[in-house]
């Protein structure tokens, strides 16, 4: 065997001085840990003082939990207030001051009840700097008046895409809905990057409801619904690139699917994220032959939080029985877990 060269013997030294490095780099990528949270429709009735439309006390209660867990960032599926106002979306954003402080982000995205032009002027002061806009990084579609309302963010591996369907003011008196058709090539284009690992995708409506009988396919203000090809590419979109859940606020209950598109080649699994508002809706028709449900949790207050490692992710949704207009400290339930595993 041949010795060691002064020059080998250092290289072999640097190399061995470099391995835990390595390897730690490695573990840190397999191992760390964190989560995020996910709160459905938050309007409340009454619209007077200290609500304003808002239920504050509800977001008080999963506020703490979602410090209590360290979550990194809450996404809202919509519903910000029960109706839109100056005033309403202040106190919504008041409400966030908790999370603030514990260094946790909030990401919202429009519901039917944030539905208004106004509302748009409004919910972008009050929630400035959202991803798509100038000081917000993330991405929002080359389309007037949708920066900052549907966008998209990483997030530590992770890719989120929040999709607005409704009124956006595009520089007209009257302000354009802006539907699936017109996000779809936004929406490929983010899921085909190469910047993520796991993607998911939010909005307000849901794919098939429970509940209510419009969708994220229906046109806000005509209640006509996106043709057939527009919602298959839309699946397909999801499907081929992975992306496992599709989580949405709207119907007020808790609801696990797994959807196929109209022409069967794709699927999705729907989260209907529960409520933590004053409104509980129960199942109004049959399920779709498309839908095979897995789970409902109905007339209680909800949440969900996601937790992430390097091999993938497991959600978990509490629940707690409703308390009313007083404020209070629900006993949490955990009343569903999904996830899966990253592939390798």
């Amino acid at each position: 065997m041949k010795s060691l060269t002064r020059r080998g013997i250092l290289s072999l030294l640097l190399l061995l001085l470099t391995l835990p490095c390595v390897f730690a780099a490695e573990t840190a990528e397999t191992t760390e840990e964190w989560s995020f949270g996910i709160i459905p429709d938050t309007q409340w009735n009454p619209r007077t003082p200290p609500y304003y439309g808002v239920a504050v006390h509800v977001i008080d209660a999963v506020n703490k939990e979602m410090i209590r867990q360290k979550v990194d960032f809450v996404i809202q599926v919509g519903d910000l207030a029960d109706s839109p106002s100056e005033i309403a979306y202040q106190t919504r954003s008041a409400s966030n001051q908790p999370l603030e402080e514990a260094g946790i982000r909030y990401y919202p995205v429009r519901g039917n009840h944030d539905s208004t032009l106004p509302a748009v002027g409004w919910i972008k002061h009050f929630f400035p700097d959202l991803p798509g806009t100038e000081n917000g990084g993330g991405s929002s579609p080359d389309l007037p008046g949708a920066q900052g309302l549907t966008y998209s963010f990483t997030h530590k591996g992770g890719k989120f895409l929040l999709l607005d369907t409704f009124l956006s003011d595009n520089g007209t008196p009257e302000g354009i809905d802006y539907t699936i058709r017109d996000l779809q090539p936004w929406i490929d284009r983010e899921l085909q990057a190469d910047d993520h690992r796991f993607a998911m995708v939010f909005s307000h409506k849901n794919l098939l409801g429970q509940g209510h009988k419009d969708n994220v396919f229906t046109y806000d203000r005509s209640n006509q619904d996106d043709p057939e090809d527009v919602q298959n590419a839309f699946y397909a979109s999801l499907h081929d690139n992975g992306v496992k859940y599709y989580i949405s606020g709207h119907d007020h209950m808790y609801h696990r699917s797994t959807i196929k598109s109209p022409d069967g080649k794709s699927e999705v699994t729907q989260i209907i994220a529960g409520s933590a508002s004053h409104k509980f809706y129960v199942p109004a028709q049959p399920l779709m032959s498309r839908e095979t449900s897995h789970i409902k949790d109905l007339n209680r207050i909800g949440f969900i939080i996601v937790r992430v490692t390097g091999e993938g992710f497991e959600a978990k949704y509490y629940s707690a029985e409703p308390f009313g207009s007083r404020p209070a400290e629900p006993e949490w339930e955990v009343r569903d877990t999904f996830g899966y595993e990253f592939e390798r």
